[in-house]
């Protein structure tokens, strides 16, 4: 066994919920347990990015930048983390330069220590200039690889593409393993060989819905790895990930333990309260899905799906669906199944079930994928599918530099007697990434603004002052 132990990364506000309640937990429920996860001994915590942000505004009515307020005011101990979607930020398409400087800034400043950046098409150009403005403000810039199985995805192809991360100044790398398709020994040798040719930290990030991720993580374990994320016992598993507390029970006698296990087990008592009042959200899967290792199909994905048919009265499409989805990712070149991408190809899955007739309609963004305009695609696209793709419905080439959307973004304020937001670029941002969400939130009359938010903390004296 290797000497030094890894650290953990808790998931639970983040992917942890993500993955089980679709994103639905609202930042009062996670306020009154923040001082418990602080003093647990977690190398960081993952707070916000990925679906989160999008949420905040779409679902949740809050503002996202108000919910990252609270968290660095409750965290004094444990690093924050978060998830980027390299040049798509946290939205679904690629955003102008001087927009993810300004995301990017902003994010530190409100005290994000840890960026794990991510290109769904594992396309290093998509992810440098993120990795560039996070090491500007002297943060982690954590590249990551996409992990997937296909013809064209081997050992080679992610020892290559880890070093090239590396390169282009990544402080430490992680392997994203999405849907849990990270077989134990496959694992063990992969992390070995990158210990071997990397000389920064590597982390782990693996997924429960095929059943592996306990023993994956603990081959990992073996490898040498230097960080593992977990969800905490009541948001672990399914579609989510190794419980932290079993984790942590895997690696260390008790008498050595550093973590404060009572304190773990507090947690997981509020969670499972907090849980029970999110089971309309809830997917159907129990157990786990061995399916999935053919699929591919990420947990968080499948349980939005599943909501989203649920929603139009389809849910007995969701097998159709499901086996659609690698059909169209041979397709396309074997892309890995993470957003955007995972998003594209569902949608066009979900069009191809329900027309009875594969590509009768193609989504833009379908289009955009095929045409390269997300990326270099790792595969070749079918020559069938290339026939179908109508050649003039390239992405469109709109203004999108900041300067751009402050200018509409003032304009859509003085329209609506509303202070001047569009001075702050919190709330800019906002409106480039989500322009829809935003602008239904500040005209509600009911949304949740910081300071009420924060007001909730008096009512949980427990919790925030142990």
């Amino acid at each position: 066994m290797p000497s030094k132990k890894p650290s953990i990364t808790e998931v639970v506000l983040r992917d942890g919920q993500q993955s089980l309640i679709a994103t639905r937990m609202i930042t009062a429920d996670m306020l009154p347990v923040l001082k418990k996860l602080d003093s647990v001994g977690y190398s960081s915590l993952e707070v916000w990015g990925g679906a989160t942000y999008d949420c905040c505004l779409r679902f949740l009515n809050e503002d996202p930048w108000n919910r990252l307020r609270i968290f660095n005011q409750n965290l004094n101990k444990t690093k924050m983390q978060m998830l980027l979607r390299g040049k798509n930020l946290v939205g679904y398409k690629q955003f102008d330069d001087s927009v993810i400087s300004m995301f990017i800034e902003n994010a530190s400043k409100e005290g994000i220590s840890i960026f794990r950046i991510f290109d769904s098409l594992n396309d290093v150009n998509n992810i440098q200039l993120c990795i560039k403005n996070v090491n500007k403000h002297n943060k982690n810039s954590q590249g990551t690889i996409c992990y997937t199985t296909s013809p064209v995805h081997n050992e080679k192809y992610w020892l290559k593409l880890a070093k090239n991360i590396e390169d282009i100044g990544a402080k430490s790398l992680a392997i994203k393993d999405m849907a849990g398709l990270l077989r134990p020994s496959t694992c063990y040798e992969l992390v070995t060989k990158l210990k071997k040719n990397l000389t920064i930290p590597i982390h782990l990030h693996t997924h429960s819905t095929t059943g592996l991720s306990d023993a994956t993580n603990f081959k990992a374990y073996e490898a040498g790895i230097d960080n593992i994320d977990t969800s905490i016992s009541s948001f672990s598993n399914l579609y989510a990930h190794t419980a932290t507390e079993s984790f942590i029970s895997m690696i260390y006698e008790s008498n050595k333990n550093p973590y404060k296990m009572e304190l773990l087990t507090e947690i997981a008592d509020y969670f499972k309260k907090i849980r029970s009042k999110y089971k309309k959200y809830e997917g159907s899967m129990r157990g786990v899905d061995v399916d999935m290792l053919i699929n591919q199909v990420p947990g968080g994905m499948l349980s939005i799906l599943e909501k989203q048919l649920s929603d139009i009265n389809k849910s007995h499409k969701l097998k159709d669906i499901i086996n659609e989805i690698p059909r169209i990712r041979a397709d396309v070149g074997y892309v890995p199944l993470v957003t955007p991408s995972s998003q594209i190809i569902g949608a066009q899955a979900l069009l191809n079930v329900l027309d009875g007739e594969r590509y009768k309609n193609l989504n833009k963004e379908f289009i955009d994928l095929v045409c390269g305009y997300y990326g270099k695609i790792p595969g070749k696209v079918s020559t069938e599918l290339k026939k179908i793709i109508d050649k003039k419905k390239y992405m469109e080439d709109k203004p999108n530099d900041s300067k751009y959307f402050k200018n509409k973004f003032k304009e859509f304020c003085k329209k609506h007697s509303l202070p001047n937001l569009y001075k702050d670029q919190c709330h800019l941002l906002n409106y480039i990434l989500f322009k829809k969400e935003a602008k239904d939130y500040y005209l509600s009359s009911d949304k949740n603004s910081t300071n009420e938010i924060i007001g909730l903390q008096e009512g949980f004296g427990l919790y925030i002052n142990d």
